[in-house]
């Protein structure tokens, strides 16, 4: 059985019980296009300046796999269902710090730190 692993705010480390869900990034197809083409969005003009560029793009040319599932679809996600109410909201607090300090890891970098 899959579990994912954390550490609460005291130092404790817990193991959740997973399920497998579709991955959220390429919605269960293994792949994805490359967010270097289009991580900027696209707009109809760049297709319609580049029509070769339209047909490759929407015929999948560009595609990567997944970066998040490795191409098998599906990710583990917590089966809340399995978990205790506080032991469930200490991984969500755990989660909502991680991304708390990701998005300031990313303004240090934006301004050159």
């Amino acid at each position: 059985m899959t579990t994912i692993q954390f550490t609460d705010d005291d130092g404790n480390e817990h193991e959740l019980p997973t399920k497998y869900e579709v991955c959220h990034q390429c919605n269960g197809h293994g792949s994805h296009v490359n967010p270097s083409i289009d991580g900027h969005g696209i707009s109809r003009e760049e297709f319609d300046a580049d029509p070769d560029f339209e047909e490759a793009y929407f015929a999948g040319r560009y595609d990567v796999q997944c970066y998040t599932c490795k191409g098998l679809r599906v990710v583990p996600e917590v089966d809340e269902t399995q978990v205790s109410p506080d032991l469930l909201a200490a991984y969500h607090a755990h989660l909502d710090s991680e991304a708390e300090y990701r998005q300031m890891c990313r303004m240090e970098r934006m301004m050159g730190a």
